[in-house]
């Protein structure tokens, strides 16, 4: 998978991110399009998805909510 996107906020919430700390995801815009490749032909159908996500940046690393365009 490899995904492009956007994130912004405000400077402090930026900052809390960068620091490691748990920000509440709605006090920030986190969006990316997500592109995913696989040779397993079990799962080529996700080679021709076109989607966006949504995200939220834990200390752990960031967890993605990905839609599929239709």
């Amino acid at each position: 998978m490899a995904s492009f996107g956007l994130r912004h906020g405000p400077a402090e919430v930026i900052a809390a991110i960068g620091r490691g700390e748990r920000v509440d995801p709605s006090t920030y815009y986190f969006r990316t399009t997500p592109r995913f490749e696989t040779a397993h032909p079990k799962y080529s159908f996700v080679n021709r998805l076109l989607a966006v996500s949504s995200g939220d940046r834990r200390p752990e690393g960031p967890i993605y909510t990905i839609d599929e365009l239709l």
